[in-house]
């Protein structure tokens, strides 16, 4: 099989010729143009050999375009720091208005997107990374939390009508995206577990906008959800239309891989499998442990390998990265 065919049949309920592995994170200081994002991305696939580029550009390109405003970190392993947000009460919300794709933080991602597949040809399916909408708000507010639940609780109209204007943003968005010749959209959340919201809540506020978001890359054959966090309503949102459902499996209160796969669709597929901790602070024997574990448990289907949420790109060792590409075995290995 070559790489398009074994991620499409592990996501899709085939049987691949082996388990699909790839790793993600974030180059905090090779993130800030769309020519170093697109070399370290170009460089982090091919030193590994990925069965797939996934895209993990700065998360603040979602939100810069409606006012917030950071100083790019001089550091490796340090995020770049918070100037400015415009979000302070419920009303700041209704201020919002949709961006177009020429606002230099979107059009700075569809550059890199050109240049990545320019440099790895067809040969790898690349997935680029987009927020949902209550997750934009939430990085919009500077992941203050605390703030953006008093707001939905005070006025939770006013953050609707938020969360309409980035979808009215990001569905062009998608749309272009597709048409630049991505293979899926990884589709982050933060705000359905149970420390954020109750399920209730989640479902009347967010799933009609993550919905329309999900629906703009409907033609693609690898979407993928990520549900951030522990606690997750995996079951809540077992039937958005992704072909992929990815989380941290080791963080107290989520399903493991073969416990969620008996409550996901029979079509639907899992991915994850080891903890950005053991892969930044273990050994690699620990994460080809923790790995082959995952695949055990899927019995090789239905599975993707990869890091339960972002690694720590700065504390973790190429041998434990080589590791856990290793794991899945050499065959199909460069096809």
């Amino acid at each position: 099989m070559n790489r398009h065919e074994r991620l499409r049949a592990a996501m899709h309920g085939g049987t691949p010729d082996r388990v699909p592995v790839s790793a993600w994170g974030h180059w905090y200081l090779r993130e800030m143009s769309a020519e170093s994002f697109a070399e370290n991305m170009v460089e982090f696939q091919q030193r590994y050999d990925w069965d797939f580029c996934k895209l993990h550009p700065r998360a603040s390109f979602h939100v810069e375009g409606f006012g917030f405003r950071h100083q790019p970190s001089s550091r490796a392993d340090t995020v770049h720091e918070t100037l400015h947000t415009p979000i302070s009460t419920p009303e700041d919300w209704r201020k919002l208005r949709p961006l177009p794709l020429s606002t230099p933080a979107l059009a700075e991602q569809l550059q890199a997107i050109d240049l990545i597949k320019r440099a790895l040809g067809d040969a790898v399916p690349v997935i680029m990374t987009v927020f949902l909408p209550l997750d934009i708000a939430y990085k919009l507010s500077d992941k203050n939390g605390a703030l953006l639940g008093e707001h939905i609780a005070a006025d939770e109209a006013a953050v609707a009508s938020a969360l309409a204007v980035f979808t009215e943003t990001f569905v062009p968005f998608i749309e272009e995206v597709v048409r630049r010749g991505v293979d899926g959209i990884y589709f982050s959340t933060k705000w359905a577990n149970a420390h954020r919201l109750t399920e209730p809540q989640y479902r009347r506020l967010a799933r009609p906008f993550d919905l329309a978001m999900i629906g703009a890359a409907k033609a693609l054959p690898c979407n993928m959800l990520h549900l951030c966090e522990d606690g997750i309503y995996l079951d809540a949102l077992s039937d958005y239309p992704v072909a992929g459902f990815h989380w941290e499996s080791q963080s107290k209160g989520n399903p493991s891989p073969g416990a969620a796969l008996k409550r996901l669709p029979a079509t639907a597929s899992v991915a994850g499998g080891v903890d950005p901790w053991t892969l930044a602070h273990g050994t690699p024997a620990e994460v080809r442990m923790k790995a082959q574990d995952a695949i055990r448990q899927a019995d090789g289907r239905r599975f993707v390998l990869g890091p339960g949420c972002s690694i720590l790109t700065a504390a973790t060792p190429a041998a434990n990265l080589q590791a856990l590409r290793d794991s899945v075995g050499s065959q199909g290995k460069s096809a």
